[in-house]
């Protein structure tokens, strides 16, 4: 093999690395970008969860003060449907975590 051929093959096997490097650092890029978007929509559901919760609260001190019976507190429609709702956002976020931990077992 002469100088000029091995030169070439050289070339082109450094061009495929970077080829390939260049792939590998687009997908890292991707699955950050996605790792980030999942990240961002757990807070947000998180600050929701903070204001159910906020909201639970203040009816249940609400309903108390007002003479209502512990038992009739815990049973109340409005904290019913918020305990719900929390349950329900709870749920998407439990998925978005499981997003998350496939993402990274793939990387």
């Amino acid at each position: 093999m002469g100088f000029l051929q091995r030169l070439k093959h050289d070339l082109m096997a450094g061009l495929a690395t970077l080829r390939h490097g260049t792939a590998q650092a687009a997908i890292r890029a991707l699955e950050e970008t996605e790792l980030l978007r999942i990240r961002l929509e757990i807070r947000k559901l998180d600050q929701q969860l903070d204001e159910l919760y906020r909201d639970v609260g203040e009816r249940g001190v609400h309903l108390r003060e007002g003479g209502e019976a512990v038992e009739r507190v815990l049973f109340d429609t409005e904290v019913g449907r918020l305990v719900k709702e929390i349950q329900e956002i709870k749920s998407v976020r439990d998925k978005l975590e499981s997003e998350i931990a496939e993402i990274r077992s793939d990387a």
